[in-house]
């Protein structure tokens, strides 16, 4: 007598269900996840606010209520591009001390000394501090279609400025109204007119002929100013150490890349060399 096989399992449909979801969402998950800087900061800022008019003309009002104005800033020189690396370094260096300086005073000397040899590391590692101005031809960031020793795509320095007109004007916000020479809301109505982020790198380009680019392109001390505020949009202070350095500005400035691990060696290699042209 032959034995009845046994009877096939049955597997709940909401099994089945969950599991082909999890197979379409490992498939349609892309290698390279994209994000939008701007989104990040929103992210880590619970600072967006409706508003009911013109953001620009919220700027103008709070400026005009400012009680207090910080004194006319000491105008600097751009980098020579043209200079040997180390004067370059040094050069650059003066300036993001300055800069950082002025904005906080109030902090310990080493925490600002850290903070403007970031961005002397972020400055050499993207231009070398000789591109100002970014090649639309590049298909690699960080200089393709950007402005600046430390380079602004359209959308970022469009991030940076709207988030910042959304709290009442500080002396980051006097200075960078004071360093384009339009004032702080002319500045930011000015960066209305830029593109916003897009998926695949729309939004990076800065639209022809736009002022910000030109400002970029020909004002460093504008350029050191727009990338402290950047960085202040974020919670996380910049650590101490250069392999530090490295992993700050991949989670918070380059975001993404083939090879993580590669793109932090690569700063930090970079971070090395510029300590050592102004250290020696």
């Amino acid at each position: 007598m032959k034995k009845k096989a046994p009877a096939a399992r049955k597997v709940p449909r909401e099994k089945v269900a969950s599991a082909k979801s999890r197979r379409a969402v490992r498939k349609a998950t892309p290698k390279e996840a994209q994000v939008s800087w701007g989104a990040m900061v929103e992210s880590l800022n619970a600072r967006v606010a409706a508003r009911p008019i013109p953001v620009w003309d919220i700027v103008a009002l709070q400026m005009a209520a400012a009680a207090e104005l910080p004194p006319p800033l000491l105008r600097m020189a751009n980098v020579d591009a043209d200079a040997p690396d180390a004067m370059r370094a040094r050069q650059f260096i003066a300036m993001a001390r300055a800069c950082v300086a002025d904005l906080h005073s109030d902090r310990p000397l080493a925490a600002r000394e850290n903070m403007a040899r970031f961005l002397l590391h972020v400055a050499w590692h993207s231009s070398r501090l000789r591109v100002r101005r970014g090649d639309p031809a590049e298909p690699e960031p960080p200089q393709a279609v950007t402005g600046g020793l430390i380079p602004f795509e359209a959308h970022r320095a469009k991030d940076t400025l709207i988030h910042m007109a959304r709290t009442p004007p500080d002396r980051v916000a006097h200075r960078l109204g004071e360093l384009s020479g339009l004032g702080w809301p002319g500045l930011v109505r000015c960066a209305h007119s830029l593109p916003d982020w897009g998926p695949g790198g729309r939004g990076a380009a800065f639209p022809e002929g736009h002022p910000l680019e030109a400002l970029l392109a020909r004002n460093d001390q504008f350029n050191v100013y727009l990338a402290r505020a950047a960085f202040l949009l974020i919670p996380p202070a910049v650590p101490i150490g250069n392999t530090n350095h490295a992993q700050y500005w991949f989670t918070f400035w380059r975001i993404a890349a083939p090879d993580p691990d590669a793109a932090q060696l690569a700063f930090r290699i970079d971070a090395d060399e510029a300590d050592a042209l102004i250290d020696a």
